[in-house]
């Protein structure tokens, strides 16, 4: 599996013996509940979710020092609007709104549009804040300097590890953006990223934790769907892939991922991210190359 936004799965999406564990996940070790003493961060955080009862609970908690938290919702069909109503109801700053899935940049933009503050905050509904982070967030938001945005570290739940080992080279992405300054390519179907009109900074200090745990076959399942919107997005924007990449991409993404990113520092699942990695890149470059085909 190639770490990165992930699709909202159901709570049965899970093995029996992870779902056991699982099932609920809780906010890390010492992390913020519902109330809290202290001014509120001048942030507002941003979560698009669909069907994300497992998660999305602890992932809010954690977020319960921030002024505002918006929560947008495409019909979810399990508890996860009810688990939002509840934590609002108990205090949590979080608001609800509904908005019709339209792809993942543009259901973005649309939550983004909708926060009240100067920074704002993405994080994605399996996603879960340190009390580190936080901490770390409300010092940058206090003097960002020239910054429009800052990048935050995220850490990959590895199967059969844990959380990625602390010497794995951790993604590093803008999340943390000056509202106007920042935006979406509304046009990206997959892997959408905000894009900054300015300086960039770094928070340094507590991760993202993302626990993304899901059965096998829901691996397989989100990868397959995942490369083919990579595909057809790259064959909308006019891209064409060479035959040759269906061989260098995977090698490529192996070596980046189990080397270079150190995650064989992990064991036997480090092997298992790389090759899922590999697998990834094999299957969009195929869909890529089959895409570009003449059809006669």
């Amino acid at each position: 599996m190639v770490p990165g936004t992930c699709l909202e799965l159901p709570c049965d999406a899970l093995s029996p013996d992870v779902a056991e564990r699982f099932s609920r996940p809780r906010p890390p070790q010492g992390a913020p509940g519902v109330t809290h003493s202290g001014a509120f961060i001048p942030v507002s955080v941003f979560i698009i979710c669909f069907n994300e009862e497992r998660v999305i609970e602890a992932s809010l908690r954690a977020l319960s020092r921030f002024q505002e938290i918006l929560v947008v919702d495409s019909g979810s069909t399990d508890r996860t609007v009810d688990i939002v109503e509840g934590l609002s109801r108990d205090g949590l700053p979080v608001r609800l709104i509904h908005h019709d899935w339209t792809g993942f940049g543009a259901q973005k933009q649309f939550a983004l549009e909708q926060c009240s503050l100067e920074w704002a905050f993405n994080v994605d509904a399996d996603e879960i804040a340190e009390p580190t982070l936080v901490d770390a967030i409300a010092k940058n938001v206090a003097s960002p300097g020239e910054n429009a945005g800052f990048s935050v570290e995220r850490r990959h739940w590895v199967p059969g590890y844990g959380y990625a080992h602390p010497w794995v080279k951790h993604d590093r992405i803008v999340r943390l953006v000056r509202r106007a300054k920042s935006y979406y390519d509304t046009k990206q179907t997959i892997h959408e990223s905000l894009r900054v009109d300015g300086a960039t900074g770094r928070v340094a200090g507590g991760y993202l934790l993302h626990a993304s745990i899901i059965a096998p076959a829901l691996e397989f399942e989100k990868q397959n769907s995942y490369t083919s919107l990579k595909a057809s997005e790259r064959s909308a924007r006019g891209r064409r892939t060479s035959p040759s990449k269906m061989l260098t991409a995977p090698i490529g993404y192996f070596v980046k991922f189990y080397l270079l990113k150190r995650y064989f520092l992990c064991g036997w699942g480090g092997f298992a991210m790389a090759a899922g990695a590999a697998s990834y890149a094999y299957q969009t470059e195929y869909k890529s190359w089959r895409a570009g085909l003449d059809p006669r």
